[in-house]
């Protein structure tokens, strides 16, 4: 037996399956707007990242040129002719991006490990690794902060393309250590001058020492002349021997003086605080000892002076 349907129940199942087939329809039309809306975002963001970059890159930055080119070559929905502008734009960039190696070393030259850096008070690196850092070319002030609180800095001017360009700082020496040493008291001694005494001796000496030379030679010569007259030497012969006993009394004198002067210089010579040097120990000083000799001789007389210090 076959059902008949009513006429208003066939419009109702008709109009159900064109409501169903439109809403499909809806669901994929706004699927295809979404899509399309994000295709649109993407070439738009890649175009702006094409640009900026090329900005960036005339300004002198190219770091930041770099991450501009590296964000458009990333992006899915730009096309394949600026994707591959932008690669070539990143290489030149990468290739004139200069690098530098940061490096500290202590008192004794040795490597410092936890050092922060800053490149124009923006915190390049945490830690020193012996790692390239890249930087933008120009002027900058670097400051290495320690561990123990001190901090140096460095003025650098960085060259476009430099790689691997070695930035170093060292601790400075202390004030201890950079002094001059002190002289130490011994060493004060061996720089002082002999007293004046000393040199009047001395010169009196060796004046008093001519003197017994020149009356010694004289006397002696008018002994000769004598000797040769003798016993037959005339009237006027007396007066020579008077000349020659007075020319060998100034000698005597002469030498005397001479004698006597030399001792007051020995012994002030070595009454001076003596020359020692700072490694040498200071020795336990001893008094001076002076030894006179009276020396009495057919000719003449004088006085050996014997002097020591030790």
């Amino acid at each position: 037996m076959r059902v008949v349907r009513p006429p208003i129940l066939r419009t109702i199942a008709n109009v159900a399956r064109y409501l169903k087939h439109a809403a499909r329809a809806l669901v994929v039309y706004g699927s295809l707007l979404g899509f399309s809306r994000v295709v649109h975002a993407d070439v738009a963001a890649c175009v702006q990242a094409h640009a900026s970059g090329q900005r960036e890159a005339k300004a002198g930055r190219l770091k930041a040129a770099s991450e501009l080119y590296a964000a458009c070559v990333s992006q899915d929905g730009c096309p394949d002719a600026i994707r591959a502008e932008c690669a070539e734009f990143r290489k030149d960039a990468e290739r004139s991006l200069p690098t530098l190696i940061f490096a500290a070393l202590d008192e004794q030259g040795g490597d410092l490990i936890q050092v922060r850096v800053y490149a124009d008070d923006q915190l390049a690196s945490e830690t020193l690794d012996g790692r390239p850092i890249a930087i933008d070319p120009g002027q900058h002030h670097f400051k290495f902060e320690l561990a123990s609180g001190q901090v140096l800095s460095a003025d650098v001017l960085v060259r476009e393309g430099e790689k691997n360009r070695i930035v170093s700082v060292r601790v400075p020496a202390s004030k201890a250590a950079s002094a001059p040493p002190v002289p130490s008291p011994a060493a004060k001694e061996s720089h002082r001058q002999l007293p004046t005494g000393f040199w009047v001796a001395s010169v009196t000496s060796a004046a008093a020492l001519a003197s017994w030379g020149a009356f010694a030679l004289v006397g002696h010569g008018k002994q000769s002349t004598l000797a040769e007259c003798s016993p037959n030497c005339p009237e006027s012969g007396r007066s020579d021997y008077d000349a020659m006993q007075r020319d060998y009394l100034i000698a005597d004198i002469s030498l005397g003086v001479a004698v006597a002067s030399a001792g007051v210089a020995t012994w002030l010579f070595l009454s001076s605080p003596r020359a020692s040097t700072a490694s040498e120990p200071t020795a336990k000083s001893s008094p001076s000892r002076v030894t006179v000799l009276p020396l009495v001789s057919t000719r003449a007389a004088g006085i050996v002076f014997n002097a020591s210090a030790f």
